[in-house]
């Protein structure tokens, strides 16, 4: 019995070594785990062809290795299309490895990747606890179903070494999702830290020279405006002085988003109806939807509250609307809708313009990053920092050629205790 502990011991270190490798020295975004072409797919599938070719064996008839560990990673860490493609692969090898059980090995893994499909809908959005509980109680029982088996066909000897086996295997699953969670925590800590680097410093370099320049600015535009007015000055160059002022205003704009960067954080958050600003927002970007041939359409409940900063708010809303009637080039539709789901109000703007290639798409939010070829990356910067300080989140959804979704979550309320109706 020891020889096969000593031998699945070995089937522990070819999970948990990939599994740190990865993380330490090839980690990737979530999104890029999802692809069958992913690093995490092909170090999942070493794993699983380590753990086939040199499993434990207790007996002819009896051979254990920790292959389903890889298994649920891949659905649960890579997504259904990773966790199907690794589950094939690992089938297409067991029929060489052991051609007399795999029909058996095709209807349990087929049953046991529906179950993982499933829990992987709502997997994510669990804390760590829970995940740990979830997968314990898949594993549960799986390893129940094998012990049954056992006894059912009077394998009695095996049932003992296979409370051992399980109990390790299980060991393994738990310390290797406790290791992913607290390596992706780590990762995100530190984009954070990056991120709060980088808006400190556009912070000081607002807040030292918006001010100073805006001043000459303001002198420079009132001398140009007085100018246009003059009689004595040829159409030609009057239209210099017109280009002039909007450049001018442009600027002014760009200004206008580094203090929103630099400005202090509110400390009161008000409830507000949230319906009615949506719609508001919506009603003050219809005209220059209208100039750009794009039709909106709306799909907002009614009486949705959140605690929020109502003119920063709107701000975001109008700013992601904006881009996308820009993003439609001339003509196109945008779908505007707006429901509560549990504790959240969600957002969602939706147009089918150009798209955003995924590369560009990851980098969204990235001060002096845009995909407009006048634009400064800072409007979108400054939506999701006011996004996060009501504690809320932003995520984007983008197809190149098929358009871009914007999804706004933020705390819903429906607490009347001081509300404000606007």
């Amino acid at each position: 019995m020891w020889i096969i502990i000593k031998d699945i011991l070995v089937n522990v270190l070819f999970i948990l070594f990939p599994a740190l490798f990865y993380f330490v020295f090839l980690r990737e975004d979530g999104r890029e785990r999802e692809k069958v072409t992913s690093k995490f797919f092909f170090v999942l599938l070493f794993s699983v062809i380590l753990t086939m070719t040199l499993p434990a064996v207790y007996s002819d008839e009896f051979k254990y290795d920790l292959r389903i560990i890889p298994i649920i990673l891949g659905f649960m860490y890579g997504g259904i299309f990773p966790g199907i493609s690794l589950s094939a692969l690992m089938l297409g090898l067991s029929y060489f490895l052991y051609p007399g059980d795999f029909y058996t090995t095709l209807g349990n893994y087929i049953i046991a990747s529906v179950v993982l499909i499933i829990l992987s809908k709502f997997y994510h959005t669990q804390s760590t606890k829970v995940k740990l509980f979830i997968l314990t109680g898949f594993y549960f029982v799986i390893a129940g179903l094998r012990a049954i088996y056992f006894i059912a066909n009077g394998y009695f000897d095996q049932v003992e070494i296979t409370i051992y086996l399980s109990a390790i295997t299980l060991f393994t699953l738990i310390c290797v999702i406790a290791l992913i969670e607290a390596l992706n925590r780590q990762i995100m800590l530190q984009r954070e830290l990056e991120h709060i680097e980088k808006m400190n410093a556009i912070s000081q370099l607002a807040a030292s020279v918006a001010h100073e320049i805006r001043n000459p600015m303001t002198t420079v535009r009132g001398f140009l405006q007085i100018l246009s007015g003059s009689k004595e000055i040829p159409e030609a160059d009057r239209s210099f002085i017109t280009i002039s002022i909007a450049e001018l205003d442009r600027a002014q704009t760009i200004i206008n988003e580094y203090l929103s960067l630099s400005k202090p954080q509110k400390n009161d958050l008000e409830v507000i109806d949230f319906s009615k600003v949506i719609n508001d927002s919506i009603q003050v970007i219809s005209t220059y939807a209208i100039i750009n041939n794009v039709e909106i359409t709306k799909s907002v409940d009614e009486a949705l509250k959140v605690k929020c900063y109502k003119h920063e708010v709107q701000q975001v809303l109008i700013n992601i609307m904006k881009n996308g009637i820009e993003a439609m080039e001339g003509s196109g539709k945008m779908h505007v809708s707006a429901v509560r789901k549990d504790q959240w109000v969600e957002v969602i703007i939706q147009d089918n313009g150009s798209g955003i290639p995924n590369d560009q798409l990851k980098r969204l939010g990235t001060p002096y990053f845009s995909t407009k070829e006048k634009g400064t990356g800072l409007g979108l910067t400054v939506s999701f920092e006011i996004v996060k300080r009501m504690n809320g989140t932003i995520d984007v959804q983008s197809q190149v050629d098929q358009g871009t979704t914007f999804t706004i979550r933020l705390p819903a309320t429906i607490s009347i205790e001081n509300e404000v109706h606007i």
